[in-house]
């Protein structure tokens, strides 16, 4: 006589209840579980429901609450359990050790986490033994320090604070297989990684720059080192505005950073002056690339098309790179935006005085000509070289304080007076590109205030700088029109949308 349950001991009957119990359980998934969602069933009183089941937060403890009802934590739950139950009688023999439950699962896991590499993610504060640098711990057994290179600064100062004179040596040596120390940028980020536990350096990074960083790190050979390059996502975004008061508070109240509205004036700066002639009304479109490191924006790229609207004057920019790898500006047409000389030597300032051959001048009281043009500016603001040359002259020149003379072609020469200072690598005889960084605007000599005395002399006269004008570079080359109007083309349609955004 078969005992009470005893049937559930026979090999088919067993696998004929759990092919019936998985037909149930797949049936009811497929009924009643939405597809896409994550959830659970729980039996109650009412029957089958969907409940869903939200993952566990480890930031509140590691103790699990118990679920309200009867639960089966997912279908994999279910099918361990059909598995012990086809195992239990004998099959695997009484000694079989039963499969891990869910509840043992993540007991293993919290138990395996104790000794992970995590992060606490905590928030920096400055190092009290030195307040130039950042402390944080990075949750591996390490603390980083981080800090921007200052005047003064170099690789070796840096380095000796942290290591002795063996590993300085061997740290520099490293790193210059790859990247020069001795080219360390004012502004620049750096950290030093140390163990807590002995304070033993393991790893000296450095940024590059926007888009690579120098990685130095200790080995067991010694110290070895690196350029990592970042990857970027590259998004082209729309970025359009309308001038109220200036070209910067238009380019903020479209969420965009001043650095983009002087990119905007430099694109155009062949054909607007931005110090005098932009004015309440004017707009501006742009298509511009914008790149990001994951969901954290880090820069932007090149403007790809864009249009200013002057004084009802609409100007409209395309970028185009050639089949020698050189990008350029061109209007729709193919013809070059660039001309041999700029509209201005410096953006965003005010004319504080005009050219004149009759002015009272401020110091002296004396009416006298003013064969130049005044450019209002902070100390300190870079001065551009109007137009590709050579440096003729550097240095103080009487109540001009310190000058620079570049002479162009065409019996041209420019003239940049009351400088604060000069560019550092700057020489007589050297020749300069358009729209170089050749000085920066101070009060040197006889002068009222900061300000960019500018001067053009023709053939060994003073003529008024408005009046110069140079050549048009070249338009776009006959192989290349076909591409170019291409490229217009797309350009375009994402100039005149409502919004553009889109993955490059």
């Amino acid at each position: 006589m078969i005992k009470k349950y005893q049937i559930f001991r026979a090999r088919s009957v067993r696998a004929l209840c759990c092919a019936v119990l998985g037909v149930v359980l797949v049936s009811g998934a497929a009924l009643f579980w939405p597809r896409g969602q994550e959830g659970a069933f729980l039996l109650s009183g009412n029957g089958l429901m969907l409940q869903s089941v939200n993952p566990h937060d480890f930031s509140l403890g590691t103790e699990v609450p118990a679920p309200g009802g009867v639960q089966m934590a997912s279908l994999g739950s279910g099918l361990s359990w059909m598995q012990d139950f086809w195992q239990e009688g004998s099959l695997s023999g009484p000694e079989q050790v039963e499969t891990p439950r869910y509840d043992d699962s993540l007991a293993a896991f919290l138990s395996a986490r104790e000794g992970m590499c995590i992060p606490n993610y905590s928030e920096a504060v400055p190092w009290e033994q030195d307040k130039r640098y950042m402390v944080e711990d990075s949750g591996c057994g390490t603390q980083v320090f981080r800090s921007v290179i200052r005047s003064g600064d170099s690789a070796g100062a840096i380095l000796h604070a942290w290591l002795d004179n063996n590993e300085t040596d061997q740290a520099v040596k490293a790193a210059s297989a790859v990247f020069p120390l001795n080219r360390l940028m004012i502004g620049h980020l750096f950290s030093v990684e140390r163990e807590t536990d002995g304070e033993r350096v393991t790893r000296l990074t450095y940024d590059i720059n926007e888009e690579s960083r120098l990685v130095v790190e200790r080995t067991a050979e010694g110290f070895k080192a690196r350029v990592d390059v970042f990857e970027f996502d590259t998004k082209l975004v729309k970025v359009s505005g309308t001038i109220e008061s200036s070209l910067f508070e238009a380019m903020a109240d479209a969420g965009e950073s001043a650095n983009l509205a002087v990119r905007l004036a430099d694109v155009f700066s062949h054909q607007i002056n931005f110090v005098n002639e932009v004015q309440e009304g004017d707009t501006f479109e742009m298509v511009v690339e914008k790149k990001y490191l994951g969901d954290d924006f880090r820069r932007y790229g090149d403007i790809i098309a864009a249009r200013f609207v002057n004084d009802g004057t609409a100007f409209e920019a395309f970028r185009f790179v050639d089949d020698k790898g050189n990008a350029h500006y061109f209007a729709a047409d193919g013809s070059s935006l660039e001309t041999e000389f700029l509209k201005a030597p410096l953006n965003f300032t005010r004319v504080s005085s005009g050219y004149t051959m009759h002015r009272k001048h401020p110091i002296f009281g004396k009416v006298r000509p003013h064969q130049g043009v005044d450019y209002a500016a902070p100390r300190g603001t870079p001065v551009k070289a109007l137009g590709a040359g050579k440096v003729t002259f550097k240095g103080w020149k009487g109540g001009y304080g310190n000058t620079l003379i570049i002479r162009h072609s065409g019996g041209i020469e420019t003239q940049y007076a009351h400088l604060s200072r000069f560019a550092s690598s700057l020489k007589v005889g050297q020749k300069v590109e358009q729209g170089e960084v050749v000085a920066f605007v101070g009060a040197t000599g006889t002068a009222t205030g900061p300000h960019l005395d500018f001067r053009v002399m023709k053939n060994g006269k003073f003529v008024n700088p408005s009046t110069l004008s140079g050549a048009r570079s070249a338009p776009v080359g006959k192989k290349d029109r076909e591409r170019f109007r291409a490229s217009v083309a797309e350009a375009r349609m994402l100039l005149d949308s409502a919004t553009a955004i889109a993955e490059k």
